[in-house]
């Protein structure tokens, strides 16, 4: 379902990436990672990918702001929100960003985050 689709994953925890880099190779997608809010902008801004995963809660800046910031520039896009915080879609929405998936890391292991965006965007 995601042969061949490049996704950016923008994380600080090195475990989610390795993670969810295995289940979108699994599924024959294309991962990269960046760790931070800057290194993220920086490889949307060079490749712009299918899909983007950001967390939340970057260490410089909220993924709400590398979407909005990036939200132009990489038109194509499809970015999604992983999240610890409960209220992530009600911050998104108050910032004025359409996300049209946001997912709780607690409440969905790897493989689900994978599926559940393959479900989102199969074209």
């Amino acid at each position: 379902r995601m042969k061949g689709k490049r996704v950016l994953i923008i994380d600080d925890d090195s475990v989610v990436t390795e993670t969810l880099s295995k289940q979108l190779e699994g599924q024959g997608a294309v991962p990269s990672v960046a760790a931070s809010f800057e290194e993220g902008v920086t490889m949307l801004k060079k490749e712009v990918p299918d899909i983007a995963i950001v967390d939340l809660m970057l260490p410089e800046h909220s993924g709400i702001q590398l979407i909005q910031q990036m939200k132009e520039l990489a038109g194509r896009t499809h970015f999604v929100i992983i999240s610890n915080s409960m209220n992530a879609e009600s911050l998104a929405k108050s910032a004025g960003v359409d996300i049209p998936l946001v997912l709780q890391k607690a409440e969905h292991d790897p493989a689900e985050i994978v599926r559940k965006i393959a479900e989102q965007f199969p074209d």
